[in-house]
């Protein structure tokens, strides 16, 4: 999630997913370097008040690569972002006794 997004760069990149080819996704990808060519991968670009969320395991347990990713250098700005963790089965509480 990105709490503050005022700057330029800071995009979080998924390396191994294709960045879809349709135009209205530009609003919120990368869609071209600047010398003007195409953004092979998805390139999330930060904007204040939006998350983006995905699993990192598939249904049975195995990880799934494509959810490989990085946040890029903010090239000028502020970018703050939150990680929140989900779970689907329940958290061991170390505190309780067994």
């Amino acid at each position: 999630m990105y709490l503050v997004a005022n700057c330029t760069g800071g995009n979080t990149k998924f390396p191994n997913v294709a960045r879809p080819d349709e135009p209205e996704f530009c609003d919120s990808l990368q869609c071209t370097n600047e010398d003007g060519s195409p953004v092979e991968a998805v390139e999330v670009k930060p904007h204040q008040g939006t998350a983006v969320f995905w699993y990192n395991l598939d249904p049975a347990g195995v990880t799934q690569e494509g959810v490989l990713h990085a946040g890029l250098p903010v090239d000028e700005g502020t970018k703050i972002g939150l990680n929140i963790w989900t779970r689907t089965r329940k958290i061991r509480n170390y505190w309780d006794e067994e």
